[in-house]
């Protein structure tokens, strides 16, 4: 109990209810009451992660008008908001295949379902947490000796389970440092012992890593034969095959896990840009605008990806149906919220652009571009400034250009597939306005 008491928490639940209750459950098991955070949202969990270091996250499932838990998780690992050592926990009153597959990318501790038990707390968080002291164990070895201080160590693992998951969590360190070798030599010993489904995923990212893509791809093809359903394997190979530029292959595996995991908004923004990047609008459509029911009050919410949103929804209406267009009625349609929406003066101005060269009202829209100013978007929204480089083509305005370089430079510091598609979309630019009308008549909504 006394390793309960000593962790600090942070629970992300919509309900203030469940909050006080896992809080109350907690006090009563002994965690003082200064060690416990609560927050109904994901940007309340965000906000949390960076001022303080938790041990233990309970991530609700379901935060409420369309943020999920996975989201945020996915956040949280990509900005590394949360040391790897976290134990994060889903919350979740469903049980559904979904939940699952859309998890098991980002391997939570595991799931607890509602309402908590403290048996459950008791069991399952303190296994947790004994590992994890383990990890920290062996990464303060390394950190101060290097890994021959490590390898002793291993023999007083508690347990088998503890024993493989520490050489995964070493690999991962190695990984990170670039000791690929070492990280390689430690999980084949691994694999003489046990034939352990994560260590071979480990060393296809090892390939990934080492830019030996078609290695990768070939390491990855014989873990799908026999695990042909496993949602970590198949989007490590939509990542393997987006660097590898097989864009055909990234398009057929992002459909089969969009197939089981409906609101994987990365792989989403991953088949969009692969379709801006051929300017195949008609492809894009129902990808952009699955967006919008998926983003409000989810951590990937951006203004760039709102008005991508709402120009795919102007681009086939007719013009006395565009004429009267308005931004924010279209986006509660299309989020479908029951509220009334309220973008912000950016979004608006965007959007009013957009309609306005749909509508061949160039010189309105040269006078309206003119008035926006580049450092009203995110530097990071990336979505935005590809719509301003077309709104400045289309119009004939070399400003496209210098933004283009800019934002290029940008994308090539993060050096990920995603980033690569972005910069390929942006480099044909040149060749494509926004005063093609795009036939969008017969797509599929």
């Amino acid at each position: 109990m006394d390793i309960l008491a000593q962790s600090k928490y942070l629970i992300i639940d919509d309900s203030n209810m469940i909050q006080s209750a896992t809080r109350a459950l907690l006090i009563k098991l002994g965690v003082p009451t200064n060690n416990i955070v609560s927050t109904a949202n994901a940007q309340g969990a965000v906000r949390a992660c960076r001022s303080h270091r938790f041990d233990i996250l309970l991530i609700d499932h379901h935060l409420g008008t369309g943020s999920t838990g996975l989201q945020l998780l996915e956040y949280l690992r990509l900005k590394e908001l949360i040391k790897a050592q976290t134990l994060v926990f889903v919350v979740t009153g469903n049980d559904s295949q979904d939940i699952f597959f859309g998890y098991s990318k980002f391997e939570p501790d595991g799931y607890l379902i509602k309402p908590i038990r403290a048996d459950d707390i008791i069991k399952r968080v303190t296994n947790g947490l004994t590992r994890q002291q383990f990890f920290s164990t062996l990464e303060q070895a390394f950190t101060k000796s290097g890994l021959n201080a490590v390898k002793p160590l291993f023999a007083q693992s508690p347990d088998p389970a503890t024993l493989k998951e520490s050489i995964i969590y070493m690999s991962n360190i190695l990984i990170k440092e670039a000791q690929f070798a070492e990280a390689t030599a430690m999980l084949n010993g691994l694999l003489k012992l046990h034939d352990y489904l994560p260590a071979r995923i480990k060393l296809v990212e090892i390939s990934h890593a080492q830019q030996h893509y078609q290695d990768a791809l070939t390491q990855v093809d014989s873990l799908l034969s026999d695990n042909h359903r496993n949602i970590k394997l198949l989007q490590l190979k939509v990542k393997i095959c987006l660097r590898a530029k097989k864009y055909d292959d990234a398009q057929v595996l992002i459909q089969q896990v969009l197939a089981v995991n409906t609101s994987n908004i990365a792989l989403t923004l991953d088949m969009i840009w692969i379709q801006l990047m051929s300017h195949d609008i008609h492809l894009a459509k129902p990808y952009i605008l699955s967006l919008a029911p998926l983003i409000p009050n989810s951590i990937w919410d951006s203004a760039g990806k709102r008005v991508l949103v709402l120009w795919v929804d102007i681009l086939n209406l007719p013009e006395d149906k565009l004429k009267v267009w308005r931004a924010e009625s279209a986006w509660q349609r299309l989020s479908r919220s029951e509220k009334p929406a309220t973008l912000s003066k950016p979004i608006l101005k965007l959007c009013r652009c957009l309609q306005l060269l749909q509508l061949n009202e160039t010189e309105l829209a040269r006078v309206l571009l003119a008035a926006i100013r580049e450092d009203e978007y995110l530097p990071s929204d990336i979505e935005a400034y590809y719509l301003l480089c077309l709104c400045y083509q289309t119009l004939g305005d070399n400003k496209f250009r210098p933004l283009r370089s800019k934002l290029e430079n940008l994308l090539n510091q993060q050096g990920n597939g995603l980033s690569e598609l972005q910069q390929q979309a942006l480099q044909k630019i040149d060749y494509h306005s926004l005063t093609v009308k795009i036939d969008l008549a017969n797509a599929e909504p």
